[in-house]
């Protein structure tokens, strides 16, 4: 007897596929949630550590760097899913690839040694940090593929000059100034296949070109029997005339006196948050949702200078809640937070454009720019 297998329907395809979005959904949220937590609470004990206590020190630091390490790779997650943009911003390439490193270290292993040399020195790009890492990511995964055990895997960030011919070789929009990050491997050679697939196409090489070309760079490849492979990057240096306006403004070492009212449901979140405002001088109302919120707000008889409230929680949404509170306390600010993301936001009736927005998870210095922007009526 045959059994005739029919193809799965569409119905069932798009019904698995939202199940899938809304997990992923979930664990990006959750793990953004780890990483404010975490990474903000190293960084208060690295604050009230001793300077000269350099072990403790040490070891905090690494916690605080494990926390940044993760947000960077839910950040990485949320774009490639296309959930979320990665906005480019000056990106010192020396202190990129430093951040880098020891993640690169423990993707390559043991069995193969990997050399970084880095002759940037101040030299910057436009690009995200989480591009960056992502990009090196892919190479390197390529190059570990191809050495195998025993093998050598380099990288060198340098800056080069390329006039017109090095243009059209390279492929690069202009001739001028860029920095080079190069990745060699000593393994086998790039074979015709794999150099079709290379560019664009294939996965961890497409979405090199992907971010590369976008930030007005180029990628190419040389390999030959026995050499190895090379594959290089290019991205347009920033030059000095472009960097004297700062990205962000310095945190304001005066401490606040204004009344700042908490509205988050993850209470370790909610805590660090609290803790981060009275070490800088204001006064710190904590609500766990929006119904409590509106309690704590309608028994307070002083100022409301800041609401800080997460756009998704249980019960009133962060948006609704901010409309009631601002139609009772006409001159409050609002900052909204969240460790969605954008199209799970959206679905929730927020758009960015509406209101000052911080994405979790954030640092301490972030958090503190961020209130006090708001506060003094800057521009989200």
């Amino acid at each position: 007897m045959t059994t005739r297998v029919e193809p799965p329907r569409l119905a069932d395809l798009l019904a698995d596929n939202a199940r899938l979005r809304a997990l992923a959904a979930s664990i990006i949220h959750d793990f953004n949630n780890f990483s404010a937590a975490i990474g903000g609470y190293s960084e208060l004990v690295l604050q009230r550590l001793p300077p000269d206590d350099e072990h403790l020190r040490a070891g905090v630091q690494g916690i605080r760097d494990t926390a940044m390490w993760g947000a960077r790779i839910t950040h990485r997650l949320m774009a490639a899913a296309g959930r979320s943009r990665l906005g480019p911003t000056r990106l010192s390439v020396d202190a990129a690839l430093t951040d880098a490193e020891p993640a690169l270290r423990l993707l390559v292993g043991d069995a193969t040694r990997l050399t970084v040399n880095r002759q940037t020195a101040t030299a910057s790009v436009q690009l995200h940090p989480g591009e960056f890492e992502q990009m090196l990511v892919n190479l390197v995964v390529t190059a570990r593929e191809a050495v195998g055990a025993g093998g050598v895997i380099s990288i060198l960030a340098d800056t080069v000059e390329v006039d017109e011919a090095g243009r059209r070789a390279a492929g690069l929009p202009a001739p001028g100034e860029y920095v080079r990050v190069a990745v060699s491997d000593t393994g086998r050679s790039v074979s015709e296949t794999t150099r079709s697939r290379a560019f664009p196409g294939g996965d961890g090489l497409a979405t090199v070109h992907d971010i590369v070309t976008r930030n007005g760079g180029a990628v190419s490849v040389t390999s030959g029997p026995g050499s190895g492979s090379t594959f290089e990057v290019y991205l347009p240096r920033l030059h000095n005339a472009v960097l004297e306006r700062p990205l962000m403004p310095d945190v304001d070492p005066d401490h606040g006196t204004e009344t700042v009212l908490v509205v988050e449901n993850e209470e370790p979140v909610r805590d660090m948050i609290l803790d981060v405002l009275s070490m800088h001088g204001y006064t710190a109302l904590a609500a766990a949702d929006g119904e409590e919120a509106l309690r704590i707000a309608g028994n307070h008889h002083g100022a409301l200078d800041l609401i800080i409230v997460d756009v998704v929680m249980p019960g009133i949404s962060g948006e609704a809640l901010a409309q009631r509170l601002t139609a009772g306390w006409p001159g409050v600010r609002i900052l909204f937070i969240s460790g969605y993301t954008d199209d799970l936001i959206r679905q929730h009736g927020f758009l960015r454009a509406s209101g000052h927005f911080l994405q979790k998870p954030f640092s301490v210095d972030d958090l503190v720019r961020k209130v006090q922007e708001v506060l003094r009526g800057r521009v989200a």
